[in-house]
Parts: C-alpha cells; structure tokens; sequence
C-alpha cells in the first residue's frame, strides 16, 4: 500500500513527518526528493533539477540540515541544480556511482565526491541508505533503496518509470544492463516504494508488486522483448 501522501497524482512536497518529499520541477517533468530524518533534523537531496529553490525554501522552513546530495545519474536534467550547490554548500557531500563521473567532474571545481559501489550502505542521518548499480539507461546509474522504512522505498531516477524503464539509446545505454537492473528491480519484496525520476504516468509512485503485474517492461522475457517495445 502507498502512503498516503504518495498515492494521489500530484507530488506532495514536504509532508511534516513523513521520511520522503517529493515535488515535481521543471519542463521535463522531473521529481526532486528529499530523504529527511525528522529526530535527526538531516536530509539528503536526490536528482538537483536547475531550480531547487523549492526543497531548499522546504528545508529551511522546518529546521533541517542538508548533508548530502545523491545523484542517480548524471544526465543534465538530473544534475543542471548541482553547480551552484556546490558553489554555495561547501559541507555537502555529492554521492554517485563511479561510472557516471565522467559528465559531472567539471563542475566539482576538484572536490572529491563520494562513490558508491553497488550495495554499498550509509546513513542520512539515521535513516539507512543502500546503493544499488542498476545500468542500462546510463553505465552509472544507481538507485537508492531506503532500508527501514515501512515499507522501503526504491529510488529509481531513469531506470524504472511508473509501467516503463528508460531509454537506452543514450551515451553508455544497453538494452541487456537495462534487463539485468528490471530483474533486480523486480525481486525486491513486493511492498518495495517505487519513486520514480520523471512525473510521466498520473501516478506519482507505484510499488515493485503493481509493476510486476502491469509493467510491459517488467513483464518482458528477454531483452529482446525489452528492446522490442514501443
């Protein structure tokens, strides 16, 4: 079952107490979400869309402290926010997988990010994070699985869609990394929280178990079939 302030058609923003905030900025539809441990009063920041000025406004309104920023993969529009954190948020930490490094350094301005392998764990505040390598619409992409909560919550950036996957006709795309990461997906408990990084279905969130039922990509047998769809 979604939670409450997730299972409408619109994103909810800052929910006072809720664990997950989630808007929808910008031309292209993205969603900005912040992983919020209230005891602790620390966020993490995923996916910075050029304006952020929103969940910063959020943040700054509830007394809470921004630590780190994850990034699901480095394709502009998940990423165009991240120069002028940088610039003006010395203390964050920026948090990616390796293999999509490459399209970021720039605008580090030599900064050492913190890498993560797949399965790798860490804290936003006492919230448990785990980074999983899910490639295919990037070589780097990883999602964040946020352990604890009931029920967990995946977030997926451009992997996983609500009833679709992305695209792999981009730089570094495979069709047969995309298969990999949806069985993975797929294998998660059935309960698992699908946040996706785009508002491109009415729904706003959806759950590993409806996607196994109703998700052409999730349903595809081969990576044949995946590259096979519309």
């Amino acid at each position: 079952m979604l939670p409450s302030h997730l299972a409408g058609t619109a994103a909810p923003g800052l929910v006072a107490g809720q664990p997950i905030a989630q808007w929808e900025l910008g031309p292209m539809k993205n969603f900005v979400y912040l992983l919020i441990d209230w005891q602790a009063r620390r966020a993490a920041l995923v996916d910075p869309q050029a304006d952020v000025s929103t969940p910063l406004e959020a943040l700054r309104a509830h007394g809470l402290t921004l630590d780190r920023v994850l990034i699901t993969h480095t394709h502009f529009d998940h990423v165009a926010g991240l120069p002028a954190l940088v610039r003006d948020r010395p203390e964050l930490t920026v948090v990616l997988h390796e293999a999509d490094l490459h399209r970021i350094e720039g605008v580090l301005h030599g900064r050492r990010p913190a890498l993560v392998e797949d399965g790798q764990a860490f804290g936003v505040g006492g919230l448990e994070v785990r980074a999983l390598h899910t490639p295919g619409h990037s070589a780097g992409h990883a999602c964040y699985l946020v352990e604890g909560l009931e029920p967990p919550a995946l977030l997926t950036g451009d992997t996983i869609f609500i009833r679709d996957c992305g695209r792999t006709d981009l730089d570094t795309g495979d069709d047969a990394a995309m298969f990999a990461s949806i069985q993975r997906v797929k294998a998660l408990p059935p309960e698992t929280l699908i946040l996706p990084g785009h508002h491109y279905r009415p729904e706003v969130a959806s759950t590993v178990g409806r996607e196994r039922e109703a998700s052409p990509p999730f349903l595809a047998r081969s990576v044949e079939e995946l590259a096979a769809l519309p």
